[in-house]
């Protein structure tokens, strides 16, 4: 969790420094596209405010952040996850308004631009809800979907139920997002392994073969301990 608030420190950070520099010091050439225009096209977006608008557009999402943070710090759940869908929406929204700023020939790139990044994001939030299924073969199981992969049960060693997991050090090949954790991770006492998290409550089973861990579990409890029972029963 270090790494999170380190990765929001620096972007909050960022953005209220080229918000300042922007708003307060007038450094325009800061701005994508305000360099290459013409001297009277810079004078024609001044005019209309296009370069104020980056720069508190900016200033918006530097506060977005810094309050997913102050209420990640206190515990809130899925506050910075939050935080990131509410600035891409001042992002998205304040660029669409801004295009009108802009100089006629860059507004039709823009919107374009715009339409597609956010069918990108929409894509990108929507990954974590794809499914994956436990399936049992005859000598092996196999978690399906995102990231799946199949184990052979002869290289399992162990299948437990835990209340509580140990701490995630770093995700190294995965997507963490609204509580779920899906891919390759580094936790604490176990070292590397995969996570197949739907939910932050238990139970979750564990699997432990010759070389790693595989961590399941499910938003049903109950689902998740058939799919213990169902480990259990085929790596006998």
């Amino acid at each position: 969790m270090e790494y999170l608030y380190g990765i929001q420190i620096f972007l909050i950070l960022m953005f209220f420094f080229f918000s300042y520099l922007i708003l307060i010091r007038k450094n325009y050439r800061l701005i994508s596209g305000f360099h290459s225009s013409s001297p009277e096209e810079q004078q024609q977006m001044i005019k209309a405010g296009y370069p104020q608008a980056v720069g508190k557009m900016m200033l918006h999402v530097g506060i977005v952040l810094t309050l997913g943070f102050l209420l990640q710090l206190f515990h809130i759940p899925y506050a910075m996850e939050g935080s990131y869908i509410v600035m891409l929406i001042v992002l998205f929204i304040e660029s669409l308004l801004m295009t009108k700023k802009r100089k006629k020939k860059s507004q039709k790139i823009n919107k374009t631009v715009l339409a597609v990044s956010f069918i990108l994001v929409i894509v990108v939030f929507a990954i974590p809800f794809l499914p994956n299924t436990l399936e049992i073969h005859e000598n092996s199981f196999e978690m399906t979907g995102l990231y799946g992969e199949e184990w052979a049960f002869s290289d399992v060693e162990e299948i437990s139920l835990y209340d509580e997991l140990p701490e995630i050090i770093i995700r190294t090949n995965g997507i963490s997002m609204f509580g779920k954790h899906l891919g390759n991770y580094r936790m604490e006492e176990l070292g590397a392994g995969k996570l197949f998290l739907r939910s932050d409550k238990a139970p979750y089973i564990v699997v432990h073969t010759q070389d790693n861990f595989v961590i399941i579990n499910t938003d049903q409890p109950d689902k998740t301990m058939a799919y213990y029972q169902q480990l259990q029963q085929a790596s006998q």
